[in-house]
């Protein structure tokens, strides 16, 4: 994870308030580390399926870096889906005295073990 690079986001959270996250984007992994403090993005837990899912406002940010082209390897004027974007990268969320979450492949999983996970970005780990 060498070239890593940071960013902020702004969007609304839960309660129509003004948030801001944090973004460390590792284009060589395909994957994107996300700070949130306020739960601009973070996944949230349907009740119905017993399971978390992505939140509007993450699918928001994802539209907006996928038009940036940002964790994308395609040829300009060619146009990637959302879905396609999605199932191409990687998130992890750190949500501060919560556990890690993780998106790859279209599911969502909580890190148990921090040590068994290769690719946690450690300046995000440290704040959790």
């Amino acid at each position: 994870m060498e070239q890593i690079y940071q960013m902020e986001y702004r969007g609304l959270n839960l309660f129509d308030e003004i948030g801001t996250v944090e973004l460390a984007i590792d284009e060589e992994g395909h994957t994107i580390h996300i700070f949130d403090v306020g739960q601009v993005v973070s996944p949230i837990f349907n009740f119905d399926v017993s399971a978390y899912e992505l939140s509007d406002g993450f699918y928001k940010m994802a539209d907006i870096l996928r038009h940036k082209r940002i964790l994308t390897n395609q040829l300009p004027g060619s146009e990637l889906t959302l879905s396609d974007w999605l199932i191409t990268n990687n998130a992890y969320f750190y949500i501060p005295q919560k556990r890690i979450k993780k998106y790859s492949q279209g599911s969502i999983v909580e890190i148990v073990d921090r040590k068994k996970e290769q690719s946690l970005f450690d300046d995000y780990v440290q704040r959790t």
